[in-house]
């Protein structure tokens, strides 16, 4: 067995588990792809299954191999998610633009059912796609560094040649934590970086796609982007820079790898000639996006997959929260990403660093949750929830409400999908005054 690669008993028990205990709100097939992929990362740490062991090298290669599917099929699937987005996207340019994050045949992107009934702005989206193809970009960072005077932590995925990476005792762990923006063309000369766009089969059978780190330094969080340019600019804006998150985790795992979401961030830029947008606009969210070097353990940064799953307490993905909370909807508070970091954490920094650049935004509040705002979250994560269907009737809500003494009713549509939140506060005393 390779040396730091996770034995497949617990990759595939680990695969089990995810499948058994987490729900994300997109369809099955999806879902499985994203698990796939999550689990790269938590062999890696130690996480789940793994229990504190560290397999530093285990790729998405090598858990495909474990599960038993086939490589070739895993990565079209991958892929045809993105061209899915691309094609939004060619269609838009093209002057037939859709009002809804719909493929040609009206599935909904990513497979994520509100998708098929939420109706955006096709420019915004296409805005936003802009931005956050190009945020991630190590030139980008390293410009947004020099003009805000911070420190971001950048690198990117090359294609690399493991028997070579052991030659030079290296492994994933070491390139991709370490400093190693003076030595990336060292390693294209060696033959460690492989640029051979056409290599020999006695290298293609040891090629892996490896981050490797440019510069050392805290990050940007994914939430931190899509919620300040929703506030800064609106939501579809953000729902534009979440789907190229989405391209830019997926494109790690393809027929043919390469950076797909800054190449569309190019292509809308040169196609799309109202786009109204340049490069400064992009350093000011990685700025915007960036985690502080004393806050790293505070900020939340969720992955796909913690962006789709569903909190099992209030049915509400981390996502359609962070679309309610831009939108001044009603929300649930809830801990995010892997570090369980309470997501109210992620606003008020989010409103903090637009106070930085005096960029002033009116935070909507739902009426029915400005007396909440003095509450302890201890008691907030505490109170009693009822779940309806939106065709129930408000009346048999209330008796049920009063039966179970619940403090709040939450309305579901047949997916899950949370569509508002009722105070039964405010229509009880009617109830009381005709019985």
């Amino acid at each position: 067995m390779p040396k730091k690669i996770a034995p497949r008993e617990l990759i595939q028990q680990d695969f089990h588990n995810l499948k058994t205990l987490e729900r994300l709100c997109t369809i099955p097939r999806v879902e499985e792809l994203v698990f796939m992929q999550s689990i790269e990362g938590r062999a890696h740490n130690g996480a789940g299954a793994f229990n504190k062991r560290f397999y530093v090298n285990t790729t998405i290669d090598d858990i495909v191999s474990a599960l038993g599917k086939s490589p070739k099929t895993v990565k079209n699937k991958r892929q045809e998610l993105i061209n899915e987005i691309v094609e939004f996207v060619d269609s838009a340019i093209a002057d037939d633009p859709r009002d809804r994050l719909i493929t040609k045949s009206g599935k909904p992107l990513l497979g994520i059912h509100q998708f098929k009934e939420r109706t955006v702005n096709y420019h915004d989206v296409l805005k936003g796609l802009y931005l956050g193809g190009l945020r991630d970009d190590p030139e980008i960072r390293k410009k947004a560094q020099e003009i805000y005077n911070i420190k971001i932590g950048y690198g990117k995925c090359y294609l690399v040649n493991t028997r070579i990476m052991e030659e030079m005792s290296l492994d994933g762990e070491i390139l991709a934590h370490q400093e190693n923006e003076d030595s990336i063309n060292y390693f294209k000369s060696c033959g460690l970086i492989v640029e051979d766009p056409r290599p020999k089969h006695s290298v293609l059978k040891h090629m892996k796609w490896i981050y490797i780190r440019h510069h050392v330094g805290p990050g940007q969080s994914d939430d931190a982007a899509m919620v300040v340019s929703g506030l800064l600019y609106n939501v579809d804006v953000a729902l534009g820079v979440f789907l190229s998150d989405a391209i830019d985790t997926l494109e790690k795992y393809v027929p043919i790898y390469r950076d797909q979401d800054k190449e569309l961030s190019l292509h809308i830029k040169e196609n799309y000639p109202f786009l109204d947008m340049d490069e400064e606009d992009v350093y000011e969210l990685a700025y915007l996006a960036a985690i502080p070097e004393n806050r790293v353990d505070e900020i939340p940064d969720s992955s796909l997959r913690y962006l789709l799953a569903i909190d099992q307490e209030t049915g509400q993905s981390t996502l359609e929260t962070h679309l309610n909370f831009i939108e001044g909807k009603p929300f649930l508070p809830i801990a995010i990403s892997y570090k369980r970091i309470m997501i109210s954490d992620l606003y008020d920094f989010v409103r903090d660093k637009l106070k930085s650049i005096n960029k002033e935004i009116v935070f909507k509040i739902p009426e029915a949750f400005i007396k909440e705002l003095d509450s302890s979250v201890t008691k907030v994560m505490r109170r009693n929830f009822l779940t309806v269907g939106p065709h129930d009737s408000l009346k048999s809500a209330l008796k049920k409400v009063e039966a179970r003494k619940a403090e709040l009713i939450i309305v579901k549509d047949e997916f899950g999908n949370i569509l508002g939140v009722v105070n039964p506060r405010d229509f009880l005393i009617f109830l009381r005054g005709r019985t």
